[in-house]
């Protein structure tokens, strides 16, 4: 519709083409035809007749108008329709490279100013964890689970979940990376990690029933083990992530968490035994806020953004 609307004057000289070409057609069709006997020799010398049609010239003529008419109507339609496609998609293809080219002059705006307001070493820094970061982490939980085990030691059940949410315009791959040391001051172990888009698991790994999907477990010297995966998500697309490792701690408990990635908004919950006191030791760029708390249990919020390697340090002590 947009082509007939800005080109009525081709429009116009497509519909009377066709016009003419129906009423030469119709014109030539009123014309007799004629039959001619003619003479002529076979083979073997005997006379025989051969019945031939003659069109009239007019005919002829008109025929010839007619399908001349028809194929320029045809050749016009066909030369706008291409060319305003062709406009189209050119049109298209310009407006991308203008919003790409304005993009980039943001970014080198934006590069520019901070340059000027802060030293170059604490830009990049910036520039890296923030300015080019393609990935952020929504509805964070870290949730912390004490208990009392055998030989006074103190078990902690860790789950971390979170959706990574792929804010550019292009498939980021996210590679994952667990390391397990039995030599290390505290026993660890991966418990379960469920990595879930579009509705579809694609990791799943639970160590108490051997499960293991599209995730790859290497045992290296001394019975240490590496745990790994990698998550590709698809531009403005996310996945849910959920993590579930077990630690066991000799007495009291003194460790951090930190985040990979940029995280708007996080929940932290934590469950301990009676008879010990929990401390949480923020080191983030925004508040965090406790929003319950008892005997057995604290619970924080933090509303707003934390950048990478920003976390907490917490401490569980017996009274």
């Amino acid at each position: 519709m947009d082509i007939l609307k800005n080109n009525f004057f081709v429009v116009i000289i497509i519909l009377v083409s066709l016009g003419l070409g129906v009423l030469l057609d119709y014109f030539s069709g009123n014309y007799g035809f004629f039959i001619k006997n003619i003479n002529y020799l076979d083979d073997s010398g005997k006379v025989k007749q051969l019945a031939q049609i003659d069109i009239p010239v007019a005919v002829q003529i008109l025929k010839l108008g007619a399908n001349f008419l028809y194929a320029l109507a045809i050749t016009i339609f066909i030369t706008i329709y291409i060319s305003r496609n062709l406009e189209n998609k050119q049109k298209q293809i310009h407006e991308e490279e203008l919003k790409k080219l304005s993009q980039e002059i943001n970014q080198n705006v934006f590069s520019g100013l901070f340059r000027k307001l802060i030293p170059d070493e604490i830009f990049e820094i910036i520039k890296t964890d923030i300015i080019e970061n393609k990935a952020i982490r929504k509805k964070a939980h870290w949730n912390f689970v004490f208990e009392e085990v055998e030989d006074n030691k103190i078990k902690l059940i860790s789950t971390t979940h979170y959706e990574l949410h792929n804010i550019s315009s292009e498939t980021i791959s996210d590679p994952v990376r667990i390391e397990i040391d039995p030599l290390a001051s505290t026993e660890m172990k991966a418990r379960k990690a469920i990595c879930v888009a579009d509705g579809k698991c694609i990791v799943n790994y639970d160590a108490s029933t051997g499960q293991s999907e599209n995730i790859v477990i290497e045992d290296r010297e001394n019975g240490a083990k590496t745990i790994s995966y990698s998550l590709n998500v698809e531009p403005k697309n996310f996945i849910t992530s959920t993590f579930e490792y077990e630690t066991i701690y000799s007495d009291s408990v003194y460790d951090s968490q930190t985040t990979k990635y940029p995280i708007i908004d996080l929940n932290i919950n934590t469950m301990f035994p009676k008879g010990y006191k929990f401390s949480l030791h923020p080191s983030l760029s925004s508040e965090l806020k406790i929003v319950s708390e008892g005997d057995t249990h604290q619970n924080f919020k933090v509303e707003g953004g934390i950048l990478p390697r920003q976390g907490v340090i917490f401490v569980l002590q017996k009274i």
